[in-house]
């Protein structure tokens, strides 16, 4: 016999109403918070489109208290910082993985290499940029570009790393013996 139907059509009824009820003011409150949210990004959009142009990704921001501006500083900053932790994260990050891909299987060097790239990944962005302020910023006595490269090279090393590794794993064996089988290097699979 099912627990159903051994239940009182009271209590059963209670629990149904209390299940609409329920549902009913969740489906309220996520009703008012779309209102709200549309409503928000409506003004955005409405009050926003009119002021882009142009001017604003060309046009360099304007000393405070001055009209007009734009974002043009900001984004060659972004991409400078991205690039320069680019070149300056891939190559330790491609070098690092194919080491533990290709030469360090068991040794003691890959197991640290593996456990501080578990430790780096895991780690939150506030803690990485806490950590280059404290040993970078401090040290020099002035923000800079540097700084932001350095801290955004930490986060994307382990990723490197990790992605590398992962990726040569999945080389099949038999392909990498046939590369053996003509002759090729170690170094050079």
């Amino acid at each position: 016999m099912s627990g159903l139907s051994n239940l009182n059509p009271a209590i059963f009824a209670k629990r149904k109403r209390a299940n609409k009820l329920g549902l009913l003011l969740s489906t309220g409150a996520m009703v008012l918070g779309m209102v709200f949210l549309l409503w928000i990004l409506t003004i955005l959009f409405i009050k926003g489109f009119s002021s882009i142009s142009l001017d604003v990704f060309t046009h360099s921001t304007p000393a405070p208290g001055s009209e007009g501006g734009g974002l043009a500083n900001a984004i060659v900053g972004s991409l400078m910082i991205v690039g320069s932790c680019t070149l300056l994260s891939t190559p330790i990050g491609v070098l690092a993985g194919l080491y533990l891909s290709e030469y360090g299987d068991r040794s003691k060097v890959a197991s640290i290499t593996r456990f501080v790239t578990d430790i780096m990944l895991s780690a939150p962005s506030i803690v990485i940029g806490l950590f280059v302020y404290a040993i970078v910023v401090a040290q020099v006595r002035h923000f800079s570009g540097w700084a932001g490269t350095i801290a955004l090279a930490l986060i994307a090393i382990p990723v490197v790393v990790r992605t590398t590794e992962n990726m040569l794993r999945l080389v099949p064996g038999s392909l990498r013996e046939a590369a053996y089988a003509l002759g090729t290097p170690k170094w050079k699979v």
